[in-house]
């Protein structure tokens, strides 16, 4: 309780003087519209662009749309498109902002969103057309995966407009792009589409709406389940492990979650982490590895109380913690402080306990833990704003844990 105050002090009294003015919302939000969408176009029969010559900008009347390439008959072409005339059936793969799009759309040029990925029938009335954007979440069905091969339009009953990659440049046809964690899909669909696609956990609505977001059924369950998990641990009527499955199959038999979006949710990348952060960790136990850097670590405290081994041994841990993950960096550590302690002849279950504070101070650096992740872009912040804020916040903790934990344990 003492290390949490004493960061929500720091939050919330020190930090926000670190970092830099941010823009309003309303600022932000105006930004969004500008960002371009990959899309792609057909060229009707009737069309009044039959016939003109193509131009990276083409389209008088919305000078900020750019033509990026053409298929034709299967064979794609890039610019520059000197003395090339558009024909009936061309797809133009074309980079827009969301309103210079949906206004092209709406022309008059006898144009039409390309259908070669697309297997959704249905149709919309004009009047109940909107336009949303959409982010691929890292567990989606989408990752790594195109729109067509998902069959994301014909279950949602909408059609993807466009798309935007953040990792790189389209440059094959849109319907063939494998998608990421992270990319924005332009939707277009109609006020009862959205209400399923809110509750889609394949995707996340990026912008605000009338309507409210959350599925609160689904949402009464879930807190209930969840607190049913930490309450029956806490008060050790089961252990934690045993409280984690059942709460987690709860999740699935009351229809929170589906089965395919429990196994999506699995992160292999994380798992394998762990499993091979583990078996360093009984190799460096079993070839001596772990005594050695636990001597090491002595002979640089050399004849030192054990108050200031301990909050070496705190400080170092933290450090490492925002250099690789908080998971990797307890593991490693456990039995290096497990050595410390039976070589200075305290409870090696106090090295334990440090390890669990100091590798959960990863605030300096945004990448050793993954929620730092997920606010870096909607925050707009940078590398440096985590450096700033959270440097000084591992440095604050570490000296309250070095001289509350040694008082504490009588040392």
């Amino acid at each position: 309780m003492l290390l949490a105050g004493t960061g929500l002090a720091y939050v919330t009294i020190v930090a926000p003087k670190f970092l830099p003015h941010r823009t309003s919302l309303s600022h932000r939000m105006r930004e969004r519209l500008d960002q371009h969408f990959m899309a792609e176009i057909s060229i009707n029969a009737g069309s009044r662009l039959i016939g003109q010559s193509l131009g990276v900008r083409m389209f008088h009347e919305l000078p900020d749309i750019n033509v990026r390439m053409i298929n034709r008959l299967g064979k794609t072409i890039l610019p520059p498109f000197t003395g090339l005339k558009l024909r009936e059936g061309d797809v133009i793969a074309l980079s827009a902002a969301r309103d210079d799009l949906t206004k092209l759309m709406d022309s008059g040029y006898g144009l039409t969103p390309a259908e070669g990925y697309r297997t959704n029938p249905n149709s919309h009335k004009k009047s109940d057309q909107i336009v949303v954007e959409m982010m691929v979440t890292p567990s989606s069905s989408l990752v790594d995966n195109t729109i067509g091969r998902t069959g994301f339009e014909y279950r949602h009953n909408c059609q993807v407009m466009g798309i935007q990659h953040h990792a790189h440049m389209i440059r094959s046809r849109m319907g063939q792009a494998k998608l990421a964690a992270g990319d924005l899909l332009l939707v277009k669909c109609d006020t009862e589409t959205l209400r399923g696609l809110r509750e889609d956990l394949d995707v996340v609505l990026v912008e605000f709406s009338v309507e409210e977001l959350p599925n609160l059924k689904s949402a009464h369950v879930s807190i209930f389940i969840f607190l049913s998990v930490v309450l029956s641990a806490a008060f050790g009527l089961v252990p934690i492990v045993i409280s984690s499955f059942f709460g987690a199959l709860a999740m699935v038999v009351t229809n929170v979650i589906t089965l395919q979006q429990a196994a999506r949710a699995l992160d292999l990348k994380v798992i394998t982490t762990i499993a091979a952060a583990l078996a360093l960790g009984v190799a460096m136990e079993a070839t001596g590895a772990a005594t050695y850097l636990a001597n090491l670590i002595l002979s640089f405290t050399g004849t030192a109380s054990p108050r200031v081994v301990l909050s070496t041994f705190f400080l170092m841990v933290a450090l490492m913690s925002n250099i690789i993950s908080t998971k990797t960096c307890a593991v490693l550590f456990a039995p290096i402080g497990l050595h410390i302690g039976a070589e200075i002849g305290i409870d090696p279950r106090i090295f334990a306990i440090t390890i669990v504070f100091a590798a959960n101070c990863a605030f300096a650096t945004p990448f050793a833990y993954q929620t730092s992740l997920l606010v870096m872009g909607p925050g707009s912040y940078h590398f440096k704003d985590f450096l700033k804020v959270g440097s000084p916040l591992v440095i604050l903790i570490w000296l309250v844990y070095s001289a509350f934990i040694p008082w504490y344990y009588g040392l």
